[in-house]
């Protein structure tokens, strides 16, 4: 038996992922989407899934029918970013809410945030201009 060992990038940390869920939360809160024909307030998570799309560019989608009906996007997971890849995904999805005029709040804590960020999302805190630098 020959084992194969592969080298890859170390996955992103609890800090990167508990960066994001302020954000998506603010997406949530703040802004409504057309669901078959309707705008409708969406979940954080529901937001996720359509933001990764979108930060990934929507190249060849993977819709598959539903059960009973409809069709479903088959997602995307974050959870499979390693550190530059999550890090991308965070300066991009500031600078999306930027766009849609998403106001996101300040973290209580900015060390609850940075945790775990050092070498991976070094402008992070640049996304919150009223917070100010320790």
């Amino acid at each position: 038996m020959n084992p194969i060992c592969q080298v890859c990038e170390e996955r992103r940390n609890a800090g990167q992922n508990a960066a994001q869920w302020p954000i998506l939360q603010a997406w949530a809160a703040q802004k409504q989407w057309p669901i078959n024909g309707v705008m409708t307030t969406l979940t954080d998570e529901e937001w996720k899934d359509i933001l990764t799309a979108a930060f990934e560019g929507e190249t060849s989608p993977r819709i598959s029918p539903g059960l009973d009906g409809g069709m479903v996007m088959l997602g995307r997971r974050t959870s499979r970013y390693g550190k530059k890849r999550f890090s991308e995904w965070l300066d991009w999805l500031n600078a999306a809410s930027h766009h849609a005029g998403i106001k996101i709040p300040a973290p209580k804590n900015v060390g609850e945030f940075s945790a775990g960020l050092e070498n991976s999302t070094p402008n992070y805190r640049s996304s919150f201009p009223d917070q100010a630098e320790a």
